[in-house]
């Protein structure tokens, strides 16, 4: 992204991105609101707080793009705390939702647990990240 204009147009896709998550929190909430079934209302809590967290992301990635960023000594120590903490964590709960999974039969559980298991592998699959980022961070310090 090195052209001024496309920049511009990374930022307004951005800004663009930041409103229909808005829409999809506000529209999430009037639903909640409606109904009385607690399924129904976790299956809809579970897309608001997808888009509560892709706005986040998208803010931050806004805030980085007028700066540089870079990781201290003292932010590669917590990134190392955190995979070597977390990575065994998640490899047991992607272990526990398979086994969660296979048990079950109704659709309504299945359904939520296929989602479950999916977040496990996701943060998983992002812990390894995190680490692959650390090494390349680690360079520049």
């Amino acid at each position: 992204m090195t052209l001024p204009e496309n920049r511009k147009k990374f930022e307004e896709l951005i800004n663009n991105w930041i409103v229909i998550e808005d829409s999809a929190i506000s529209s999430a909430d009037e639903l909640i609101s409606q109904s009385r079934n607690p399924f129904l209302k976790t299956m809809i809590e579970m897309v608001k707080m997808d888009s509560q967290k892709h706005k986040r992301i998208l803010e931050t990635l806004r805030l980085s793009l007028n700066s540089t960023v870079v990781f201290s000594p003292d932010d590669l120590k917590i990134i190392d705390s955190f995979v070597e903490k977390h990575s065994l964590i998640e490899k047991n709960s992607v272990t526990t939702a398979e086994q969660a999974l296979d048990m079950s039969s109704l659709p309504i559980p299945r359904m939520l647990l296929k989602q479950l298991l999916s977040d496990e592998k996701r943060h998983d699959a992002y812990i390894d990240e995190l680490n692959e980022l650390k090494g390349y961070m680690a360079k520049d310090t």
